[in-house]
């Protein structure tokens, strides 16, 4: 899989990419992730990618003929309104995006090739929704800019790469992915027995995987219902 990231600010995230289960993933051939720098398609020597919005209103826009040049040499080729391929996708962090989850990371991590906007400023100009597949938030915030969106999407998606974690069904026994069901995480524990008073419940202690099992599962609704209650909808 290659994922490519177009950004104003190169700096803030290929360090994140130079680390743990990332780094790993690259060192075995399982991704090729590339950071292009926006301002390599600026329209003059002063690098500049944004201008003021017409009819007023605070803030600027990236423009769409630098977006759309940058896209152009990442596809190395004359870009289509919208793209065709179901192995490919063009993606823009936004705050009126649709909210990333781990159902939409699954959809990523089958791709061939995924391209991450980052967003910055004010926003973008409209017209380059045109050469955008989907509009995707973090959540129903507003963040300075889509360098750490992006990270955050590329990490999620990069570990449910088959290979990239080294214990087979790891991804399938945990939060929002537990057995096929939209549940949290059961709690877990590790040594010490016991601390401060507080001991490991007993179930964990018995040796009895089938109730274990049972008793994980329960947990697991239980912190779902008190905690994400609408994952259960």
């Amino acid at each position: 899989m290659k994922i490519t990231v177009i950004t104003l600010f190169p700096k803030m995230i290929e360090g994140f990419f130079k680390e743990s289960i990332i780094k790993r993933a690259q060192e075995k051939k399982l991704v090729d992730i590339e950071v292009i720098n926006l301002r390599d398609f600026a329209i003059d020597d002063y690098g500049s990618v944004d201008d003021k919005p017409y009819g007023g209103g605070t803030g600027m826009l990236l423009r769409v003929d630098v977006i759309y040049k940058a896209l152009q040499k990442v596809k190395n080729q004359k870009l289509k309104v919208k793209s065709t391929s179901q192995k490919s996708k063009v993606i823009l962090t936004s705050a009126k995006g649709k909210i990333f989850n781990q159902e939409k990371a699954q959809e990523y991590s089958k791709l061939d090739n995924l391209i991450i906007i980052a967003g910055h400023y004010e926003g973008v100009d409209e017209r380059v929704l045109d050469y955008v597949d989907e509009e995707i938030s973090l959540g129903d915030f507003v963040m300075t800019g889509g360098e750490i969106p992006a990270a955050a999407m590329t990490d999620v998606i990069i570990r449910l790469i088959p290979g990239v974690l080294k214990k087979k069904g790891v991804t399938t026994q945990e939060s929002f992915n537990l057995d096929n069901k939209k549940l949290l995480e059961y709690p877990q524990y590790t040594r010490p027995e016991v601390f401060e008073g507080k001991k490991v419940p007993d179930i964990l202690l018995s040796g009895d995987h089938k109730k274990i099992k049972e008793w994980q599962l329960k947990k697991a609704y239980e912190e779902t219902l008190k905690k994400r209650k609408d994952l259960l909808s």
